[in-house]
C-alpha cells in the first residue's frame, strides 16, 4: 500500500511538472498580458469550475491563439510550434470543454484594459471613432455547419462550403476590435449591427459604408445615442429634401423622411430625421469621384467640414483591419466542425489580433511612433519568433527579451507610399486540378474499391 501511494504521488508530481511546462512554453511573448491569475479571475467571473487537467484553460487559450499566429493556421501546427507532438484528441476535448463565456470574458477584459490605457487616443472631439464593415467567412463542409449558416448563392450556383456573414467594429485610431457578430449568410449586415448596439457607448461615432445607410437606420442609431457618418444612397437627391440650415454650397442640414413601409414595420420610428449633408471629392481606385456624406454631427462650429471629410477618409482602415483578421490571422477559412467551435475559433483570432495591436500600442508609446505606421504582419512574425526565444530563456532574461520585442515592433515601420494603388487581381495561376464536387469520404468510397 505504501508503494502504491508513493507511485500515485510521484505520478501526480510528474503531471504537475508537465502541466507547468506546457503553461510556460505557450506564447511567452503575450504571457505578460494573459497570465494564469487573469484566466482564473475570468473563470470565477464566468462561474466556470474546472479540474486540474494536463490541458488547463491557460494552455488551451494560448494554444488556440497560437493557431491564429502560426503559418498554417491549424491547431496541430500551433502545438508543434511549442515543441510538443501528439495529443490531438486531448486538445480537441480541451477546446470543446472551454466555454464560450470564458472567451467572451477574456475579449471584454482586453478591450477594457486597452480602453483604460489608450482610450483618450481613440477619441476625436470627445467621441470614440468606430469603423464598421461586414465580410464573409468559410468553414468545413459539415452538415451541422451547413444547417446553421447556409451557403453563398453566387452567379455560378451555391458555394461549395458553408458561409457565414460577419460584422466587425474597430476603433479606428487604436485599431482594436470592440465588437463582432456572426450568423447565417442570409442574415443582413444591418441586423448583425443591431445586435451590437448594446456593446456601443452613447456618443460613439460610427463610420461605415452604404450598407448601413438609410433614414430608418439613422433613426435607430440616434435612438441608441450613436453618432454616424455614412455615404448617401446614390438615388438620394438633395434638391428634393427640405433644407433646415445651409452652411455653404456643399454643407447643409436637411430633413430626411422615413418611408411609410419602415414606419409600419416599426411604429416607434419618427416621421423624419434631421441630418447634415456634406459633399466630398475623393480618389477611389485611381478615379476621382464626388459624393455626399450624411452625418448626425449637425453643428458646423463644433464639427468643421474639413475634419468630417478627413475622418471619413480614414474609414479605409477598416478594410485593412479585416484583411488582417482574414489573411494574417486565418479567419477567412475556419477549421472547427461545430457552430460552437466556430464561435470559439473566431474569438481566439480576434483576441490574437487585439493582443498584437496592444503590443503595437505599447511599442509605439515607448518609441513615440504612430500605430498606423507599424507593420502588423511584421509584428505577428516577431511575436512568434520571440515566443520561442522566451520559452528557452531564464526569468532574468525574459524582461530584456520583452523590451527587445517592443523595440523591434516599433522599428517595423511601413514606408510612406503616397498614391500607391494595387489591383485586386491574381498574377499567378493556381494548380490546374479539377474541382472535387463531392465529399472526400464519398470520393474514397467510390474510388478506393476500383483502384
Amino acid at each position: 500500500m505504501r508503494l502504491r501511494k508513493a507511485n500515485v504521488k510521484r505520478l501526480a508530481e510528474l503531471i504537475q511538472e508537465k502541466r507547468n511546462e506546457l503553461e510556460e512554453n505557450q506564447l511567452k511573448a503575450v504571457k505578460r498580458i494573459i497570465t494564469k491569475k487573469r484566466i482564473e479571475t475570468i473563470s470565477q467571473e464566468q462561474d466556470y469550475v474546472y479540474r486540474q487537467r494536463l490541458m488547463t484553460p491557460l494552455v488551451t487559450i494560448l494554444h488556440m491563439i497560437g493557431a491564429a499566429l502560426s503559418r498554417e493556421r491549424s491547431f496541430q501546427s500551433a502545438w508543434h510550434n511549442t515543441g510538443e507532438i501528439g495529443r490531438s484528441d486531448a486538445l480537441a476535448k480541451a477546446r470543446k470543454r472551454l466555454p464560450i463565456g470564458l472567451w467572451r470574458g477574456l475579449d471584454r477584459w482586453i478591450e477594457s484594459a486597452i480602453e483604460q490605457d489608450y482610450g483618450d487616443e481613440a477619441r476625436w472631439r470627445g467621441h470614440r471613432v468606430i469603423g464598421l464593415d461586414g465580410t464573409c467567412v468559410s468553414m468545413p463542409d459539415e452538415k451541422a455547419l451547413s444547417a446553421r449558416y447556409g451557403y453563398n448563392n453566387t452567379k455560378h450556383g451555391l458555394s461549395r462550403f458553408p458561409t457565414a456573414r460577419m460584422v466587425y467594429a474597430f476603433t479606428l485610431k487604436t485599431r482594436i476590435t470592440i465588437a463582432h457578430q456572426i450568423d447565417g449568410y442570409k442574415v443582413s449586415e444591418q441586423e448583425l449591427f443591431r445586435r451590437m448596439h448594446g456593446q456601443m457607448n452613447k456618443g460613439d461615432l460610427v463610420i461605415c459604408d452604404r450598407h448601413f445607410a438609410g433614414a430608418n437606420l439613422y433613426a435607430e442609431y440616434q435612438a441608441q445615442g450613436l453618432e454616424f457618418i455614412t455615404p448617401a444612397h446614390q438615388r438620394l437627391r438633395l434638391e428634393r429634401l427640405n433644407k433646415v440650415k445651409e452652411y455653404s454650397k456643399h454643407d447643409c442640414v436637411v430633413e430626411l423622411p422615413l418611408s411609410p413601409k419602415h414606419r409600419r414595420e416599426n411604429p416607434d420610428l419618427p416621421a423624419l430625421v434631421l441630418v447634415r449633408m456634406v459633399r466630398l471629392e475623393a480618389t477611389v481606385r485611381g478615379k476621382k469621384k464626388a459624393f455626399w456624406l450624411i452625418t448626425s454631427l449637425l453643428d458646423a462650429k463644433c464639427y468643421p467640414l474639413q475634419e468630417i471629410k478627413d475622418l471619413y477618409r480614414k474609414r479605409w482602415t477598416v478594410e485593412t483591419l479585416i484583411e488582417e483578421q482574414k489573411i494574417w490571422l486565418g479567419s477567412d477559412i475556419l477549421r472547427s466542425k461545430t457552430a460552437e467551435g466556430i464561435s470559439k475559433e473566431l474569438y481566439a483570432r480576434i483576441v490574437a489580433g487585439n493582443l498584437i495591436h496592444w503590443l503595437v500600442l505599447k511599442a509605439c508609446k515607448k518609441h513615440k511612433v504612430e500605430p498606423k505606421r507599424v507593420s502588423v504582419s511584421a509584428a505577428t512574425r516577431l511575436i512568434s519568433h520571440y515566443s520561442v526565444r522566451m520559452s528557452e530563456a531564464s526569468k532574468e532574461r525574459l524582461r530584456v527579451l520583452y523590451e527587445e520585442l517592443l523595440d523591434k515592433i516599433a522599428l517595423s515601420v511601413i514606408p510612406q507610399r503616397p498614391n500607391r494603388l494595387e489591383p485586386r487581381l491574381k498574377k499567378r495561376d493556381q494548380k490546374h486540378y479539377s474541382i472535387l464536387h463531392t465529399s472526400r469520404l464519398q470520393w474514397r468510397c467510390e474510388n478506393v474499391g476500383n483502384a
